[in-house]
């Protein structure tokens, strides 16, 4: 009896053994093959990941330059993943499909995907904290307010509150914008209570980072940039150069309007505006573009982390030797692996 029981014992034990084995093998063909000499893993060609990301930091200040900016990206991805394709970890040559598959996955959701998100989040994140500051008004309202000016003056539609001096009334002027926001505002209402089943769900998942500034703060804005544009219109109109308008602006302007008919002075104050005003707007852009970037500076190595350890290794990997194995094989060509391998 003693003998039969230590018999099973050791059996047990066996049987226990043989499962740490293959869960280790298991777990080890999971991991994504990187060298720890890889190049590719390591910086400064490891930055090359991240030239989309910066693109999308900048893309509030320059749409084009952010678009080129995913060329390196692409690149880098495909180089290395080629390089995973032909080489092993040890450096030899040894091309594998599932070695290359499991590293697109890595380099898709390390490097572009999730770091995307981490700077879009990082930018209207941004952007609700700003409407917390002295003006209570966010950053990307600030911006709308701005172009609805200054494309209305663009159209001329200021002119019509112009006295016979041709001054402007600034009141009913600001009162003429306030009802085109308010416009806006009631058809955005009016969109939202539209949307199908999908538009209202991506509309819950960006509710955290939206902010509607009050009326009387979105009046106080508009008022603030209303009374800036004619500020700078009625100095210049008059000949004198305003204090916020650089010696090198002021001198094209009187180029511009060196004819010295009334309309062309017009005409050209207002470009001096339209600039004034593009500035202002550069400057938030360009702190909404911070938040970008700090945000990806602090999730870079938890995101990697991420992807590698959890992601990869647990679900994707274990997916793609699951494809790799062809369980859909049909009966004959399963009986002639087996008789392959016997």
């Amino acid at each position: 009896m003693e003998g039969i029981r230590n018999h099973n014992f050791a059996g047990l034990e066996n049987f226990k053994s043989a499962q740490q084995v293959e869960r280790a093998q298991k777990e080890e063909s999971n991991k994504v093959e990187i060298s720890p000499n890889d190049p590719y893993m390591k910086w400064p060609l490891r930055g090359m990941a991240y030239t989309n990301e910066i693109g999308e930091i900048i893309r509030p200040m320059s749409g084009m330059l952010a678009n080129l900016l995913w060329l390196p990206a692409i690149g880098y991805i495909a180089a290395d993943v080629a390089d995973k394709y032909k080489n092993n970890p040890q450096g030899e040559h040894d091309p594998s499909k599932k070695r290359a598959t499991k590293q697109l996955s890595f380099q898709m959701l390390a490097s572009v995907i999730l770091p995307t998100v981490a700077v879009k989040a990082g930018q209207k994140l941004t952007n609700v904290l700003s409407s917390k500051g002295k003006l209570s008004v966010s950053i990307n309202d600030r911006e709308r307010i701005t172009d609805m000016i200054t494309e209305s003056m663009n159209k001329g539609s200021h002119e019509r509150f112009a006295d016979e001096a041709g001054k402007i009334d600034r009141g009913k002027y600001t009162e003429h914008i306030m009802q085109n926001i308010s416009e806006k505002i009631k058809h955005k209402k009016t969109h939202k209570e539209m949307q199908n089943p999908i538009e209202k769900f991506l509309s819950f998942l960006k509710k955290p980072f939206e902010s509607e500034a009050k009326t009387e703060n979105i009046q106080k804005y508009v008022e603030k940039t209303v009374n800036e544009a004619m500020d700078l219109r009625e100095s210049l109109l008059s000949g004198k150069k305003p204090e916020n308008v650089s010696e090198k602006l002021y001198k094209a302007f009187k180029n511009a309007a060196k004819d010295g008919s009334l309309e062309q002075k017009k005409s050209a104050a207002f470009n001096v505006i339209k600039k004034t005003q593009a500035n202002k707007l550069f400057k938030n852009r360009a702190l909404k573009s911070l938040g970008g970037l700090v945000a990806l500076a602090t999730m870079m190595k938890p995101i990697d982390n991420f992807v590698e350890h959890v992601l990869i290794k647990r679900y994707i990997s274990p997916t793609i030797d699951w494809v790799s194995n062809k369980p859909w094989k049909p009966l004959p060509e399963v009986v002639k692996d087996k008789e392959q391998t016997a």
